[in-house]
């Protein structure tokens, strides 16, 4: 499993996701190209106890780095997220942190997080970490928990 195959998973986890199809759209390599304008709109069932509907704007780039690892940042992107049984349960986040995601020997990804990111998945809901944080995709796309130093904000806990 390489990383350029799970590049649509990626995008999933961003909520401007890190929607990974947002991040296909942007540049893939380490030129100085400007972040391409990313608006989407979208409802995800299964992240929360009810259905949560995604609004994003703002930029987004996609770097190929010369070791092999993908850089995905977020200069301004904004994630608003909707209870959808309660519409007036609201939040919106400011997503302008890095994700590095680094493929292991073992064909696992190893996902870090640094500033403020929204992550989201079946396996971890919607989470914003806020400092530096890991994580591990399995080869079956299962994700661990994230483990480091600053806040993680359970999204889900929000909204309900």
């Amino acid at each position: 499993m390489n990383i350029t195959s799970h590049r649509t998973l990626m995008v999933c986890l961003l909520a401007g996701a890190l929607a990974l199809a947002v991040a296909l759209a942007a540049t893939n390599d380490v030129s100085a190209a400007p972040p391409e304008p990313v608006d989407d709109t979208f409802t995800e069932g299964g992240l929360c106890d009810f259905p949560v509907l995604f609004e994003i704007s703002g930029k987004n780039k996609v770097i190929d780095l010369p070791n092999g690892d993908v850089l995905f940042k977020n200069p301004g992107l904004r994630v608003t997220l909707t209870n959808v049984d309660e519409p007036t349960n609201q939040v919106t986040y400011v997503s302008t942190g890095t994700i590095r995601l680094t493929e292991l020997e073992d064909g696992e990804l190893l996902l870090v997080t640094t500033g403020r990111t929204v992550l989201f998945n079946e396996d971890i809901g919607i989470l914003v970490p806020i400092g530096r944080f890991t994580l591990v995709i399995d080869k079956k796309g299962n994700f661990s928990q994230p483990t480091g130093n600053g806040r993680l904000i359970d999204a889900c806990a929000r909204l309900a």
